[in-house]
């Protein structure tokens, strides 16, 4: 792969040819692991590990280049999405057993089940760490009770509706950790949301025949209460699990009653409002006068996507309005 193709560049947190450093550095990044080359050939020992920390999630490139057999055992803390680049890699997570080859097939592992995989020579990987917290807490506010620890099927059809929706949003994490600037906290909390929330609500898990069984209505006052908290929090980052904690609801169902009173999802809601914040502070003669610096102080992380959102809803672009206020 070229040089200016590998993801995050400018994350780079490991580059070495010494298996035991590899081990060394790599398992402080994930977690103590066993780690063994696999190739006669020790020359083609070559492990890059690259990691940006976001909140409740992280974005990291990872690459061998021999093969090897990487022993973690039980993730414990985290899942991990592994969306191959490159190669092809023997995955067995639980007691299943999956082979995840770029262009069709990803593994998600879950962090109660014990893992083992083979990265066979050649094996690049973008790998989404999900921290295990945030994605309970997810699956707990969308079941709007407490849940057993949730374990997925391991294998991801990359060619799927599904996986080309997480194709979508693994790309719009990586460009949110690729920038000369850091993405606001509120957007990567929304991506972190996003993500968790397709992962359960689209791939098999010990808990998706719960999630199956329809949710109850929320009380009427659910949605006023919802918006209301948004609203005293738009200034910061807001969790939809908290929101409905806030307004006394499952998650589920405070989501269907948003698309039936107010036209749009609840994440809509939330993107609106800041968006009508992003207008008000381009207009503002004493605010800040560039786009993108004020784009992340009101929490809008892809500037393009705030962009394209922002004409659809005011009929101009923001450079547009930024010059009237001059």
């Amino acid at each position: 792969m070229p040089i200016h193709n590998v993801p995050l560049t400018r994350h780079v947190l490991v580059d070495t040819r010494s298996p035991e450093e590899a081990r060394e550095q790599v398992g402080r990044i994930f977690c103590p692991h066993f780690l063994t080359p696999k190739e006669r050939r020790p020359e083609t020992f070559h492990t890059r590990h690259h990691s940006a920390p976001q909140l409740g999630y992280s974005v990291n490139y990872v690459a061998y280049g021999a093969e090897v057999e990487i022993d973690p055992g039980q993730l414990t803390g985290f899942f991990l999405l592994q969306w191959p680049l490159r190669g092809a890699a023997t995955v067995k997570c639980g007691s299943t057993r999956a082979e995840a080859v770029a262009s069709a097939t990803a593994s998600l592992l879950s962090p109660t089940l014990p893992t083992l995989m083979t990265w066979h020579e050649g094996c690049e990987k973008l790998i989404i760490l999900v921290r295990r917290e945030a994605l309970q807490k997810q699956c707990e506010a969308l079941l709007g009770e407490p849940a057993r620890p949730v374990e997925f099927d391991v294998d991801v059809a990359m060619k799927s509706p599904t996986g080309e929706l997480l194709l979508r949003h693994l790309q719009l994490m990586r460009a949110s950790v690729e920038g000369e600037v850091c993405a606001p906290e509120p957007y990567q909390v929304l991506l972190c949301d996003a993500l968790t929330t397709l992962l359960l609500c689209s791939l098999r898990h010990n808990q998706s025949a719960l999630l199956e069984i329809p949710a109850r209505a929320p009380a009427p006052k659910a949605v006023r209460r919802a918006e209301e908290y948004i609203d005293a929090h738009l200034d910061g980052s807001i969790a939809v699990a908290e929101v409905a904690a806030a307004a006394g609801a499952n998650l589920r169902s405070l989501q269907t009653a948003f698309k039936s009173t107010r036209g749009s999802s609840m994440s809509q809601s939330i993107h609106n409002k800041r968006l009508d914040r992003f207008r008000a502070a381009l207009i503002d003669p004493d605010g800040l006068d560039s786009v993108t610096a004020i784009a992340y102080t009101v929490g809008l992380g892809h500037l393009g996507r705030a962009a394209a959102a922002y004409r659809a809803r005011y009929g101009e672009t923001p450079q547009q309005t930024l010059r009237r206020r001059r």
